[in-house]
Order: C-alpha cells, then structure tokens, then sequence
C-alpha cells in the first residue's frame, strides 16, 4: 500500500486593510505609551543620536584625511561637548540677569495692570478675576521659577550624565556602523537605504534650521540692540533654540522680548518689536528657508503640526525640539523600508520618498 503525501496548503490570511490600519495604530499607541513612560530616558537617547548624527561630517571629513579611529570618535565628541556647554553657559549667564533684572519692572507691570482694570471697567466688566490672575505673572513672582531652571542648567543632573555617556557610546559605534551597513547592503538593500535617507534627511534638516535659526538670531540681537532692550543675547539665543520647534516656536521667541518693552517703555515700544519680528520671520522662514528646508526634509505642513503636537505630548518638552527628526525616523522605517509602501509616503508628505 503506497501512502501519497497530501499537497501543501497556503495557512497565511491576508487580513482586511481596514484591520491592518486598525491594528498599526493600537500598535502605535502602545509604543507612545512606552516611550511617554520611558521619556526620562528615551527623550535624552534621541538627543545623542540627533547630535551624533550632526556632526557626522566631520567624521567622513577625518575619514577623508585618513584620520585614525580615535580622532574619528575624539573630535566629533569633542565638537558636540562644546556646543552643549557654550549653550548652557550663554543660558545660565542670561538667565541669571534676567533674575535680577525682572523685580525692577514690578511696579511698572502693576501700573500697567491697574490702567487696563479701569478701562475696562469703564465698559462695565468685572475685572476682580481677571485681576487677580494676571497678577499671579508680575515679574517679581517669576524669580523663584527662573532660580530653579539657573540651577537645572548649572547643575550637572543625571539627564546630563546619561547624554553624555550615550553620546561617548554612539560617537565610539558611529565608524563601525558605517561599515557594517555597508556589509549588510547586498542583503537587505531596501532597509540600509532607508537608514541612509535618516541620516542624510536628519542631518539636512539639523544643518539647514541651524544656519537659519543662526540668521534670524543674530537679526533679532541686532533689531533689539537698536531698540534698546534689555538681554538682547538671551531672547536671540530664545530664538535660535526655538527655532527648532515648527510653527510655535516663533511664538515662544517672540512673547519675552515685547512683554519687556511694554514694561520697561510703552505699547509703541512693544509694537516695534512686535513688527520686527514678525518682519524677520517673514523673511527666514517664510520666504528663504522653504526653499532648501523643503526640499531637504519633505514633510507636509499638516504632518509637522501633527507630529509637534505627538512628540511634545510623549517626550516633553525635548520631544517639542526633535518632533521633525523623529518624524523624518518614523517615515523611513516604516515606509521606506518597504517600495510597496510608497503611496504612504506621498500621501502623508506630499512626495515619494527620495532614492539614495
């Protein structure tokens, strides 16, 4: 009696698209929920690898002039520890004047309260809430907060220990992933050129806002010095760091400075910087830097806010600062890893992913 085998079935269930998009986002939200969980960490993980990849031409520079492995993990270590402590000290020094400058414009800010109280009940409002919440910001009481962010930048907590530990880590393995992505290429084509595009895109983005975070700084430096008011270095360094931030960021580098001029001159003064800003802004960001960010990066406008408004809510306030990068992350792993996936990307971004 001969025994015939029976013919191999294909078990593998092709699931609805429907579903698959359904089980994507629970999968989604549970990484989120991780890494919101996680954030103490992960955030300042992020960092290092954002800065370890900013500085990656000066690695391939080194790697160019035949430059011993050391000098390849030394100097790029090196650059990025210097720019983390010139940051931190401009802050701190700022900050610090700003602590002893605020309590002189307390009467002012209630002068100033009590002149819009009376017009306003002159238009039979009640100002009694109004009042004693706005109150609540007179310059006088913001000393304490300032104190304590002064003595979060001075001191070296263990955030600043971890990012410096994991950028020693990711600098030293920086030369050898290069090589071994090179290894891996002929197996897996599709994955190395997506984590090529990360740090081609990452680093494009970090270089472009950088140089034009640098601009509209140093043009707000001047026009405040013109203007008379006081800490100009601080609100231009406000502005550089946030101009990392989409959209908002504008808005957070803009409020200090013309907060102060209404209290240290009059509205006129306050307007004038308001102009000014907005003038600079115009400038840089919605004239000039479209024009390389655009092409650089790629990601629609509705992606950015989406993606500002998910990184801020799970990483805080660092996630508010690296939402573009992690979002250029998220794309390529999930998208172009995979050429069938290629209508996602031009749907969510408006344009194919690029080829390496």
């Amino acid at each position: 009696m001969t025994l015939t085998r029976m013919p191999r079935t294909d078990r593998s269930v092709q699931l609805a698209p429907g579903l698959l998009v359904l089980l994507g986002t629970a999968s989604f939200a549970l990484v989120l929920t991780f890494l919101h969980s996680a954030s103490g960490w992960v955030a300042p993980a992020i960092l290092a690898l954002m800065l370890t990849i900013g500085v990656h031409p000066v690695r391939a520079w080194l790697a160019r002039l035949g430059a011993p492995e050391w000098v390849r993990f030394l100097v790029p270590l090196l650059v990025i520890l210097v720019f983390l402590a010139a940051m931190g000290l401009a802050l701190a020094v700022s900050i610090s004047e700003l602590i002893s400058l605020l309590p002189q414009y307390s009467s002012r800010f209630t002068e100033i309260v009590n002149n819009v109280n009376r017009l306003l009940a002159r238009a039979d409002i009640d100002t009694s809430r109004i009042a004693a919440q706005v109150g609540e910001l007179n310059p006088a009481n913001l000393v304490p907060f300032l104190q304590t962010a002064l003595n979060g930048v001075v001191s070296l907590s263990s955030t600043g220990v971890l990012l410096v530990t994991l950028l020693v880590a990711m600098c030293l393995d920086a030369t050898a992933l290069g090589h071994q992505l090179t290894a891996l290429e002929s197996d897996k084509p599709d994955l190395v050129r997506a984590l090529r595009g990360v740090v081609r895109d990452t680093y494009s983005y970090l270089k472009v806002s950088t140089i034009f975070g640098f601009i509209m700084a140093a043009l707000d430096v001047i026009a405040l010095y013109i203007l008379d008011i006081p800490l100009p270095l601080l609100w231009g360094l406000l502005a550089f760091i946030a101009n990392y931030i989409p959209t908002f960021g504008f808005l957070l580098a803009l409020i200090p400075p013309t907060l102060l001029a209404l209290l240290i001159d009059s509205p006129g003064k306050a307007i004038a910087v308001l102009i000014t800003y907005i003038v600079i802004n115009f400038i840089t960001q919605s004239l000039l830097l479209p024009k390389f960010l655009g092409g650089a990066v790629g990601l629609s406008v509705t992606l950015t806010m989406l993606s500002l408004i998910l990184w801020t809510s799970t990483l805080g306030a660092l996630g508010a600062l690296l939402a573009v990068p992690l979002t250029l992350m998220v794309r390529a792993l999930l998208l172009e890893t995979d050429p069938d996936k290629a209508w996602a990307g031009r749907l969510l971004t408006g344009a194919p992913p690029r080829p390496e």
